[in-house]
């Protein structure tokens, strides 16, 4: 702040001249280093650009770099992207997936270029790839690894091991800092364990018992870390999957865009890991109550997620399509498109993304998306919010928040009349529009789960005091009884990625 003329504006010694403004930092260094003694290495961390108007450049943090170097009072510098000032601006200095990887390096690689001292940089580097490249080119000295670690703490351990193909990369999700700016505790969306080490253990340790035979019931992220999770403790896991691939939504997802491609890529790793433990897959296999128990199972997860929900409109639900139909691509919606959101969070915006890219092959002329909440988005803190506002506006979308689909028409032109309500006034307006995509979430496949439950030795009831508590489930000390029945995922109620991975982990992890 002392350095940048966007904020300081003093009229002092520490305003003005890039002297003034640098003043203060080195007044700082000078007590660290005394402070120090010699007993430490010292050091600083700076932005190589503000990228902001009016702010500082490539050139002038280059100088300043210069500066600090010839001093004498650092040992290294750390540069990093743009200024977080904003949220924008935060929005790229913590990239999400979609975006390029390492977008700063040649910012750092100016920097490193000028002066004559160690560098580190971390901005988006997620991989060893990319780490290896940043240094062997000679752009920086060090790399930072952050949320790389967040996906995978061992990275480094099984990079040693000659295990490099079994690094969970991290997917750019940006989960861990949207909670974060949301006041929430930082957690992973693909390793449910990170930052809850407490009562998750990051390694799944092999059981003591006996071996007991696990069949899973669905292929998506809570099936795959469900058959994970109890592969690795030893079990013998038999998964069925009706479709003819894994990864449940997620692969319908990867059609949105760039971004949910990247994050998509998290069922990757679940599949490779479950062939590595040992886990008999059996794809395109539909399976019903007597399928399951002729398998003579030990116990039973039911991950079959659920399907949308559009019941809740007063009229018109035959009318309208969903983001399944829309990424699907059993409905082609084209002409204007109104989508509606109720969830806040990515699932409808990733509908919005692949329409308004694939506005001109689809032939869409204009796009709509209405809210009940205060603005569209409304979970998606920075960096993710404004990641998707940046798209929104870019792509000429219209954006309408307080208001509430109600109702579908259809009209004698041919058009939908979509009603609206908003929520304060309760006042009722209309969209004449081609096509109403809704996302609403989805209702729990639940029918296989009822079907099983009444045979089951625990009623399929879970104890949430020991699931929230990471200890096992008072069922597990004996199946005496028969099998014991759970449920994970969307097939409890609608959730996310994320809670179908921590439902399956925390469940199996003790079993």
């Amino acid at each position: 702040q002392f350095w940048s003329p966007l904020v300081n504006r003093r009229a002092d010694g520490y305003g003005g001249s890039l002297d003034n403004r640098l003043r203060f930092t080195f007044e700082v260094l000078e007590a660290v280093r005394s402070a120090a003694d010699g007993h430490l290495l010292i050091g600083l961390r700076m932005l190589g650009t503000e990228d902001q108007p009016g702010g500082l450049d490539e050139e002038a943090c280059c100088e300043i770099a210069v500066r600090l170097a010839g001093s004498g009072m650092l040992d290294f510098l750390n540069v990093a992207g743009p200024s977080l000032a904003t949220d924008d601006g935060l929005s790229k200095a913590i990239p999400t997936a979609g975006t390029p990887l390492a977008p700063y390096l040649p910012v750092a690689a100016a920097v490193r270029d000028a002066v004559d001292l160690p560098l580190l940089h971390a901005t988006r580097i997620t991989d060893l790839a990319t780490a290896r490249h940043a240094i062997e080119s000679g752009a920086v000295d060090l790399v930072g690894m952050t949320r790389a670690h967040f996906a995978d703490p061992h990275l480094v351990a099984k990079l040693k091991r000659g295990e490099a193909g079994r690094i969970r990369t991290c997917v750019g999700a940006s989960l861990c800092i949207n909670r974060l700016h949301l006041g929430l505790d930082s957690v992973c969306i693909q390793n449910p364990a990170t930052g809850r080490e407490g009562t998750v253990p990051q390694l799944v340790e092999r059981s003591a018992g006996p071996r007991r035979r696990v069949i899973v019931v669905g292929g998506g992220p809570g099936g795959l870390e469900a058959a994970r999770t109890a592969a690795e403790r030893g079990h013998a896991v038999v998964l069925f999957e009706a479709q003819d691939r894994l990864g449940g939504q997620l692969s319908l997802m990867a059609r949105a865009g760039e971004r949910q491609r990247e994050v998509s890529g998290l069922v990757d790793w679940l599949v490779d890991e479950v062939a590595l433990v040992g886990v008999d897959i059996r794809l395109s296999t539909p399976v019903d109550a007597s399928d399951v128990l002729a398998e003579a199972p030990d116990v039973v997860i039911v991950a079959t997620g659920g399907t949308p929900e559009v019941s809740y409109l007063e009229m018109g639900a035959e009318l309208v399509s969903t983001a399944w139909d829309v990424l699907g691509g059993s409905v082609r919606p084209e002409g204007r498109v109104l989508v509606y959101d109720d969830h806040g969070a990515e699932r409808g915006l990733a509908v919005v993304e692949f329409l308004a890219g694939k506005a001109d092959l689809l032939g869409v002329s204009g796009i709509e998306v209405v809210t009940p909440d205060r603005h569209v988005g409304l979970d998606l803190a920075t960096p993710l919010g404004p990641t998707y506002l940046r798209m929104l506006y870019e792509g000429g979308v219209t954006m309408t928040p307080d208001h509430r689909l109600v109702a579908v028409e259809p009209t004698d032109g041919g058009f939908l009349r979509a009603v609206m309500r908003n929520e304060y006034t309760r006042e009722e307006v209309d969209r004449m529009v081609d096509a109403v995509v809704v996302e609403h979430g989805v209702v729990p496949d639940e029918d296989l789960y009822v079907t099983l439950r009444e045979g089951s030795a625990n009623g399929g009831v879970v104890d949430l005091e020991a699931l929230s508590g990471g200890r096992a489930q008072p069922a597990f000390t004996g199946t005496d009884g028969g099998y014991l029945l759970y449920r994970v995922g969307d097939c409890v109620a609608s959730r996310d990625v994320a809670s179908a991975l921590l439902d399956a982990r925390r469940l199996l992890q003790h079993l």
